[in-house]
């Protein structure tokens, strides 16, 4: 599906996060069924990391995502608007590492 109108969805490159378990699962679950967004390293480091609506003022970046189960749960969010699960939830980053990756997604788009 992937296209002008597919959902954007970023993904951390940096090493660590290509060295995580499950990156390559997610990296192709994500292409799937949305434009996945090449991001230079976030600098969180808890791989993979996935951002979700990375062209929006508040994008929400996830650590930890690994599996297609996870995968899947990522998609249907941005495609069907269906709220975060709870896993997702617990994967949120936030506070000072979060303004962090924001203003590296930023420089990066």
């Amino acid at each position: 599906m992937s296209g002008k109108d597919a959902p954007q969805i970023g993904l951390c490159t940096g090493k660590d996060c290509r060295r995580a378990d499950g990156y390559r699962t997610v990296e192709r679950e994500l292409r799937r069924t949305a434009t996945v967004v090449d991001l230079p390293c976030l600098d969180v480091c808890h791989g993979a990391v996935v951002v979700v609506r990375p062209r929006s003022s508040d994008p929400v970046v996830l650590e930890r995502v690994s599996g297609r189960g996870l995968a899947l749960e990522v998609v249907e969010h941005v495609v069907d608007d269906v709220e975060l699960s709870g896993r997702l939830r617990k994967r949120r980053i936030k506070g000072s590492a979060r303004s962090k990756a924001r203003r590296r997604i930023a420089r990066a788009l």
